[in-house]
């Protein structure tokens, strides 16, 4: 009866035993073309999103590329996957056992690899948010350097020792990307017998001799500051200095702004505080036996 509905050519194919290879064609087709598609628009909709006005040309391609792989081969799987078990029912072998095998490996391996899933969705929220990028200075809680490559699982930074540290993003709680508004700090320690007036007149001294410096032209966008005293003990004033530098650059600032400040505790510009006085120990002292 149900073949009986069917159209004419239908009912030839069949007769010529091509309706299956027809289907599955069909099958192959469709896969293709929603490839094609998928393609398409993920490549429209990464590039929309990413490149905004005011973004680095080369950091965005960069991760345009990161992020549209990962999309493209989620989706492209998913899809070709269909197709494969289409194929598969049309050639009369029972899928349902080939389902339910696939269902529990499929489970197995998502229990044992959510660390992997883990790092890479935690990229994926990298990327597209650009927490940070190849040449940024970052502190991801475990380590701190340059980074040098990132990928959907992990970055590999390089700190100021030339160690190689790679970090899984799943494990990451927290960064800061030191090169996205880098700042140069420097805490001063000078003897608490220092007025503060005097401390004030020769924070504002090397400030003015960090901005005067040949050897960091080009690396500050901004003037120095002498913020004051940040804390206070009883030998010692701890006073602050900050300013702002170009991404990359406050490491060497300091570095020099460090010299400057030891030049001026060598003048006698600055005193330094006092040693500690040196603790006797007192575990192997038998006291004098009364007469």
């Amino acid at each position: 009866m149900i073949a009986e509905t069917q159209p004419e050519w239908v009912q030839q194919l069949e007769k010529w035993h091509l309706w299956v290879p027809v289907r599955i064609a069909l099958a192959l087709l469709t896969a293709y073309l929603l490839t094609l598609l998928v393609q398409r628009a993920i490549r429209r909709f990464v590039k929309r999103t990413i490149e905004l006005p005011g973004v680095d040309k080369a950091r965005a391609e960069g991760r345009q590329r990161a992020l549209a792989g990962a999309l493209r081969g989620a989706l492209i799987g998913v899809i070709w996957t269909v197709s494969i078990i289409t194929i598969i029912g049309e050639l009369g072998i029972n899928i349902g056992a080939f389902v339910a095998t696939a269902t529990v490996v499929g489970g197995a391996v998502a229990f044992g690899a959510q660390q992997l899933v883990r790092d890479v969705i935690s990229g994926l929220f990298v990327l597209s948010e650009d927490q940070y990028g190849v040449g940024d200075v970052v502190d991801v809680g475990h380590a701190t350097g340059t980074v040098e490559r990132i990928t959907l699982r992990s970055v590999r930074l390089r700190d100021g020792q030339g160690g190689i540290w790679h970090v899984p993003h799943g494990g990451v709680l927290r960064v800061a990307n030191l090169s996205k508004a880098p700042m140069a700090v420097l805490d001063i320690e000078v003897s608490r017998a220092t007025s503060l007036a005097e401390l004030d007149r020769e924070g504002d001294a090397l400030c003015a001799a960090l901005a005067a410096d040949p050897e960091v032209e080009g690396k500050l966008v901004g003037e120095p500051t002498a913020v004051g005293v940040t804390n206070a003990t009883d030998d010692r004033y701890v006073y602050r200095l900050t300013v702002a530098t170009v991404p990359g650059a406050h490491d060497a600032v300091r570095r020099r702004w460090r010299r400057l400040a030891l030049q001026a505790f060598e003048s006698g510009q600055l005193a330094a505080p006092s040693l500690a006085a040196p603790v006797v120990e007192l575990r192997n002292f038998v006291p004098p036996v009364e007469e």
